[in-house]
């Protein structure tokens, strides 16, 4: 698949051809690095939550592919590239900003906190959504979609030129956004999550396509009608709008599944007027019980 066929706008600004594989961040303008700061801290204050409720609630917050691409993009984005490898290698994947860079190596490190979490407490979301799998295919299936994660992140790179990680990180936030509502209703509970998370995560997506929008606009001339014209990158376009309606659609679930099913307040997580905590730490049970 050539992603640069659906790119057929010609920049006003320079002349050329409008493709992923050009539309770079510039370096050191002071704009780009800090709406990079804005999503970078908005994912860190989501991952933290999703440790910080993890071990609260002894539970895996983030469903496994999620965690896979998440913590394999990271990886590469900010370690894949000179001058931790030799520039020009095979292994020479990233041309994202130094500051988009530091940022994604403190969210590697925040998601190796959460794939502790998910080999400790992961057993639950595996035995829900595999109910009849023998306990010992656990480790196998962790290790494998990992496995696969990194393959996928890796090889999407190369043959797609998309060394900014645009289409990989999109691609994959449709999976971010979308696998947090079945998780949500295969635990049966608000465990692990809050509306923090929920919220924070939602920023933290929306900040990326800010400034790629900004970026085409400031660097490349684009307007409005370069911006409806389906010929310009609808593949991208769909993938910001569609994890923004799935994100939306989560942040309605987790409210109602927190209010009405563990009947606890969905911003501070005490119990409802009525309700008090007994033996489960996550769903509250009616004060004469």
């Amino acid at each position: 698949m050539d992603l640069t066929a659906l790119s057929l706008v010609i920049s006003p600004k320079t002349g050329e051809e409008m493709s992923i594989a050009s539309l770079a961040v510039p370096s050191g303008v002071f704009l780009y690095d800090a709406l990079t700061i804005i999503s970078g801290l908005f994912w860190t204050i989501a991952y933290i939550l999703i440790i910080y409720y993890g071990f609260k609630h002894k539970t895996s917050g983030m469903p496994l592919l999620v965690l896979g691409l998440n913590i394999s993009w990271e990886f590469i984005f900010a370690f894949l590239g000179a001058p931790i490898v030799p520039e020009g290698s095979l292994l020479d994947l990233t041309a994202q900003t130094g500051v988009q860079r530091i940022v994604n190596g403190i969210w590697f490190l925040f998601d190796c906190a959460i794939l502790y979490l998910k080999f400790k407490y992961g057993r639950d979301e595996f035995k829900a959504s595999m109910p009849h799998a023998p306990d010992w295919l656990f480790y196998p299936e962790l290790l494998f979609i990992l496995f696969c994660s990194v393959c996928a992140v890796m090889f999407s790179v190369n043959e797609w030129n998309d060394h900014n990680g645009v289409y990989a990180a999109y691609l994959q936030n449709i999976f971010i956004s979308s696998l947090f509502i079945p998780m949500l209703y295969r635990k049966g509970s608000g465990a692990g999550q809050s509306m923090w998370i929920a919220i924070t995560k939602c920023l933290g997506t929306i900040a990326p396509g800010a400034m790629g929008a900004l970026v085409m606009i400031r660097e490349y001339g684009c307007n409005w009608k370069i911006f409806v014209d389906f010929k310009f990158m609808p593949l991208m376009k769909f993938l910001i709008e569609a994890c923004l309606v799935f994100d939306i659609v989560y942040i309605i679930c987790l409210y109602r599944m927190l209010k009405y099913h563990d009947h606890v307040n969905p911003w501070t997580r005490k119990p409802l007027p009525g309700y008090k905590w007994g033996d489960d730490p996550v769903v509250a049970v009616p004060v004469e019980e």
